[in-house]
């Protein structure tokens, strides 16, 4: 048995899966999703939220929903790549080995690399749409 991980549950990480599952031989091919929690955002949608267009909760679902049966879903922080021995390490000590190995972790916004983003006013007078909780 062959496998291949992918670390991130978000759009890119659950449309790899989902392609890959339905070509690869389940007999053949392990497929597993490493994520942080099991909460998928649609993020394009944050942008409608303060508007009214968008509710919290058509934005948000469990990962498992979206991913296709005979695909495994491991919920646990990443610690390490060691790409030379093919494994990846997770928080919670457990070790994963993979054949081939996708990494769709997504973005992280950095406000605090604008100068004037971050102090007393952020999320207050001073917004942003990136994130969940600067959407709400």
């Amino acid at each position: 048995m062959r496998t291949l991980v992918i670390l991130g549950g978000g759009t890119a990480g659950t449309m790899t899966a989902n392609k890959l599952r339905s070509r690869l031989a389940d007999d053949e091919w392990q497929i597993v999703v490493v994520d942080k929690d099991d909460v998928h955002d649609y993020q394009p949608g944050y942008l409608f939220i303060p508007f009214g267009i968008n509710t919290p909760q058509q934005i948000r679902r469990s990962t498992h929903v979206f991913l296709k049966d005979g695909i495994e879903l491991l919920m646990c922080e990443i610690r390490r790549v060691d790409p030379q021995a093919r494994v990846v390490h997770l928080a919670n000590g457990r070790e994963l080995s993979y054949d081939y190995l996708v990494i769709a972790t997504g973005t992280t916004p950095r406000p605090d690399q604008t100068p004037g983003m971050l102090g007393d006013e952020w999320h207050k007078t001073v917004g942003e749409f990136y994130t969940f909780e600067g959407a709400i």
